[in-house]
């Protein structure tokens, strides 16, 4: 009889899964940024690099809690099961309501409480706090479902090996090759903004995975649509001191938007450190769900 004993803590990591499969058959994959090259790493960009933007402030961030991060953006048909009624609409004649296509026109509170309500559903420990259908603040401790925080949706799509990408395809601009959906040729008439040359078969979004996952097997990260992350809007103070797995504010008037979409074409939009923000749906931003492995 062979027999191998493991400490408390060993036995408790042993039991966190590489990949989940939550009740509406979404895939989310665990990251422990914690063992990464990149544990600590700098946010933001330099003041020299093209297209940066004001909101863009340079600040060290540490993670260290592990996490999973669903592979895709929200489709119609998963946000319908919690809102059957939900209409992304269309654009010009161009559909955003097909079932695989990524669920837009969804407000930040409405992400959030579908993030409560699948938690619900898998009885999990809500992240959000809410009041009268409200957000009121968020439970750190819980691991329910949730939105990415700002520096957890950074260090996914940003980080590879020990470098930081500047586009999700490498660091120049534009893109050699088709790899992933932005406002191309097929766009003008929608868009009027076009990357000159691109064509990646899509006039508006295209269903979710639709083109190859990025260095940690996620998919859409920077493109498609843009993406709501969990924090409150802010521009960061430069030459802060170093937060651990921040996640800002509890409430705010807005809320911080990652990542470009099938309407972006500028290399400002492109870039992988470019913010946005807003609080109500757009027919451009959807989300991804994220929850704390413990």
């Amino acid at each position: 009889v062979e027999v191998r004993l493991q400490t408390q803590q060993a036995a408790k990591l042993a039991r966190i899964k590489p990949e989940l499969t939550t009740a509406l058959g979404q895939t989310l994959l665990l990251f422990k940024p914690g063992e990464s090259a990149m544990a600590d790493f700098t946010m933001g960009a330099s003041r020299r690099e093209p297209g940066r933007r004001a909101n863009e402030v340079l600040h060290p961030v540490a993670l260290r809690r592990m996490f999973y991060l669903q592979t895709t953006e929200v489709t119609n048909a998963q946000f319908r099961q919690f809102q059957p009624g939900h209409n992304s609409g269309q654009v010009d004649g161009n559909s955003l309501n097909q079932k695989h296509q990524p669920a837009v026109q969804v407000s930040w509170q409405q992400a959030a409480a579908f993030c409560n309500w699948l938690s619900a559903k898998e009885g999990l420990p809500a992240f959000y706090q809410e009041k009268n259908g409200i957000v009121t603040g968020y439970n750190s401790s819980a691991i329910g479902y949730r939105l990415p925080s700002e520096a957890e949706w950074a260090w996914a799509a940003r980080t590879s090996g020990q470098a930081m990408l500047q586009f999700a395809w490498g660091d120049t601009f534009p893109p050699t090759q088709v790899v992933g959906n932005y406002a191309d040729s097929s766009s003008a008439y929608v868009t009027g903004s076009t990357l000159n040359s691109y064509a990646d078969g899509h006039v508006v979004s295209a269903p979710v995975a639709s083109f190859k996952p990025n260095q940690h097997g996620l998919y859409d990260m920077g493109s498609n649509t843009s993406e709501w992350v969990h924090d409150v809007y802010r521009i960061p103070s430069a030459n802060g001191t170093t937060q651990t797995d921040p996640l800002g504010e509890p409430t705010g008037d807005n809320y911080v938007i990652r990542g470009a979409s099938w309407d972006h074409s500028k290399l400002k939009e492109l870039r992988l450190s470019y913010r946005d923000y807003g609080q109500a749906g757009r027919d451009d931003v959807g989300f991804r769900l994220a929850r704390y492995a413990e």
